[in-house]
């Protein structure tokens, strides 16, 4: 299984203190690298406003610090989502929401300000003449304006804009204005991801496979697998984009030196990650999808096929219930779901990330020492190079 010294772990969060809220599952874009390509048995519609009402008046959400919309839909296409807005701000929580920026406009700012919103993330994962074609269906134009009237009326107030990029081979290059244009627009947070492919044609996009992981090493015996993360143990957080020489005379190749803790990093913060950590579980975070199931993260929200490495890989949804039918403290507390929770904390899965592949790496429906699924060793979250805001 694998190995984290105990005394480096932190204690599981045990309550809900952050709630993802899946407004909706559709979205007016169709961008590069978006899970909704390759989505199986999957269907579209919006969160019933009636039952996120009964959600917030739960007792599980008591201690819950902040409400984020957000999931595989764009949040602001959901008709009733300042409304819903307003309702958990004026419970006191922090409202963020995560937006492609094409319906942030003018009026919408100012209802979703009034409405006490915290923060609103806006995804940029191009810029300039290359925009549209990540961004598929958007106008780098419009978003500007919208940025800059965002700007503009939340002088004074406390909501900050944060901005996200999914990095990949066909944006790499353009990471530094892409950091120079987050300053540009007064951005107060940046976040910064790998990607997942999802279509077959886009595995070669992918570059977290590129970082230098030789530290990594698999030791094997009768028992099973034990896994040491050399250098890389549980609470020690390293570059994200630390690309070995190769990769990087490949990618950068105009570039006589790439300087990565300047390039990737955000106020003086590199960009890190940490290792057979799964912050949803272990953070307190909670996800309810737009038909009131409720998931442990973002990578069981849909399901999905994607690619690790060069192999296929189906990602099962999974729920430990649905509040259209039970209360979200209910399924919370449920005996499976606390089971779960414990099992990934403890990290114990067989390492697929790093394994050269068998048939069970097909499904995260179990792995190779017999884990139930769903199963967290091929999770490129787990791993820090997905991360969301």
């Amino acid at each position: 299984m694998p190995h984290a010294p105990e005394d480096n772990r932190n204690v599981m969060e045990n309550s809900i203190r952050k709630l993802y809220i899946e407004a909706t599952s559709r979205c007016n874009l169709a961008c590069k690298m978006c899970f909704r390509h390759s989505w199986i048995g999957e269907s579209f519609g919006d969160l019933d406003p009636a039952v996120f009402a009964r959600v917030m008046d739960d007792p599980a959400v008591s201690a819950t610090e902040t409400v984020f919309f957000g999931g595989m839909g764009e949040p602001l296409v959901h008709p009733a989502l300042v409304e819903m807005a307003d309702l958990a701000a004026g419970r006191g929580k922090s409202v963020e929401l995560i937006t492609n920026g094409t319906l942030l406009s003018r009026g919408r700012i100012k209802e979703l300000l009034d409405a006490g919103i915290s923060r609103i993330w806006v995804s940029i994962d191009e810029i300039y003449e290359n925009y549209g074609k990540i961004q598929v269906g958007s106008d780098f134009e419009l978003v500007r304006d919208n940025l800059r009237a965002f700007n503009e009326l939340r002088k004074g107030s406390n909501t900050r804009l944060g901005m996200t990029a999914v990095v990949m081979r066909d944006n790499v290059a353009s990471l530094r204005r892409i950091r120079d244009f987050a300053e540009e627009y007064e951005a107060d947070d940046l976040n910064l991801s790998h990607m997942i492919p999802n279509r077959e044609e886009d595995v070669p996009q992918a570059l977290w496979h590129m970082c230098d992981v030789a530290a990594i090493k698999a030791v094997t015996d009768k028992i099973g697998y034990t896994w040491r993360f050399e250098g890389f143990d549980l609470g020690t957080e390293i570059p994200m984009f630390k690309f070995s020489d190769r990769y990087r005379r490949e990618l950068f190749p105009d570039e006589e030196s790439l300087h990565e803790a300047e390039l990737f990093s955000w106020k003086g913060k590199p960009a890190v990650r940490r290792t057979n950590y799964c912050r949803f579980i272990e953070e307190g975070n909670c996800f309810i999808r737009w038909d009131g199931d409720v998931s442990p993260c973002m990578g069981l929200l849909h399901t999905a096929e994607t690619y690790l490495n060069d192999h296929r890989r189906l990602v099962r949804h999974h729920a430990f219930g649905n509040v259209c039918r039970q209360s979200l403290g209910e399924i919370w507390n449920s005996e499976e779901y606390c089971s779960f929770r414990e099992r990934v904390h403890s990290y114990s899965f067989a390492p697929c990330l790093f394994c050269g592949g068998c048939e069970l790496l097909e499904e995260n429906s179990t792995d190779c020492i017999g884990a139930p699924g769903p199963t967290c060793g091929g999770c490129l979250w787990g791993q820090g190079f997905i991360v969301c805001p």
